[in-house]
């Protein structure tokens, strides 16, 4: 029994000493990454940069006078044809009111976009970005109205006489001034300037109404049939176009395509700050306005958030905030989804 004990304790000695027995070292010295999250969202500034928005109003500016001093030359070139065969056009009945009809949905869809930024929390954000948009559009609007002059597509418009000799610099600026006096509009004018067809204008205001009340209004439930109707105004707005034959459907197809990359393109890039940065894994910097919305858009942080605020004084948005809370509006601070 004994001899038992001995070669038990034995071989416990052995199993102790034994090498492959041993106690590793301590991985203290191994560094270990826990990730916490954070209890606390961190709040982001979004600084209003005045200055950048009115040098974008300019820009805008600059845009428009683009696309006049395009169609004041181009009201010259417009050949005598009979309009261009169209799919649409030539099986639907004209409505001379039509026009009128559209261009007054672009006012009320107009007005819609202008009370969504103004009631933005970050309206000089919102704003600088839609005169840098509109103003880009306008530029790429000009070069096409007059490199290729369509025939007008209906008859019965009354576009101005034409000049019988070469244009002078005093005329150009006339027509420009009318132009501009004009808004772009039929129903502000007297004396009408035809030839902008590729791409229409008209459609082109109209998407980007939409654009600004969708992509900057509260996305609640409520707030679904503002959607809707602005929706609703862009669609009616182009047929009413149409239906009067104050463009062709090209026209109104290039202006949705156009409107609409440019649109996307500039928020996708204002959305991602790797995309503000110069380098190899960024082909959007040879889009030639990218340094103009570099500049711009350098010092928003993230995403613009949805939150809406009067553009009363301080003392007055306070009470103004509760109300709005309570139907689930994010006034003032919070963030709608």
């Amino acid at each position: 029994m004994d001899s038992d004990m001995l070669d038990s304790n034995s071989r416990t000695l052995l199993l102790e000493s034994s090498p492959e027995t041993e106690i590793p070292p301590s991985s203290s010295s191994t560094d270990v990454k826990i990730d916490i999250p954070l209890t606390q969202e961190q709040e982001l500034i979004f600084p209003d940069e005045p200055v950048k928005t009115v040098l974008s109003f300019f820009f805008l500016i600059f845009g428009l006078l683009v696309s006049s001093f395009c169609l004041a030359l181009t009201h010259d070139r417009v050949p005598d044809y009979d309009p261009l065969p169209d799919i649409v056009l030539d099986n639907i009945t004209y409505l001379k009111w039509g026009l009128r009809a559209c261009e007054i949905i672009i006012i009320i869809s107009m007005m819609l976009a202008f009370i969504t930024m103004m009631f933005h929390t970050h309206r000089m954000i919102v704003f600088r970005r839609v005169f840098l948009i509109v103003g880009l559009l306008y530029m790429y609007r000009g070069p096409t109205m007059f490199v290729t002059v369509l025939p007008i597509s209906n008859k019965n418009y009354p576009c101005a006489p034409q000049l019988n000799h070469t244009i002078t610099f005093l005329e150009l600026l006339s027509r420009v001034g009318t132009i501009l006096s004009e808004g772009g509009l039929s129903i502000n004018g007297t004396e009408f300037f035809c030839g902008d067809f590729i791409f229409s204008g008209h459609t082109m205001v109209l998407m980007m109404a939409f654009f600004v009340v969708r992509e900057y209004s509260p996305r609640t439930r409520m707030f679904l049939v503002f959607h809707l109707i602005s929706f609703l105004l862009t669609i009616t707005g182009v047929a009413m176009l149409l239906v009067s034959r104050g463009h062709y459907s090209i026209d109104c197809i290039v202006a949705y395509w156009v409107t609409s990359r440019v649109w996307w393109t500039y928020h996708t890039m204002a959305n991602n700050n790797n995309l503000k940065l110069s380098g190899s894994h960024n082909h959007m910097e040879n889009i030639w306005w990218w340094y103009v919305f570099r500049h711009a858009e350098a010092n928003v942080p993230d995403m613009v958030p949805r939150r809406y605020s009067l553009p009363l004084p301080r003392g007055v948005r306070h009470g103004v905030n509760k109300i709005m809370r309570k139907f689930g509006v994010a006034w003032g601070r919070g963030t709608t989804s």
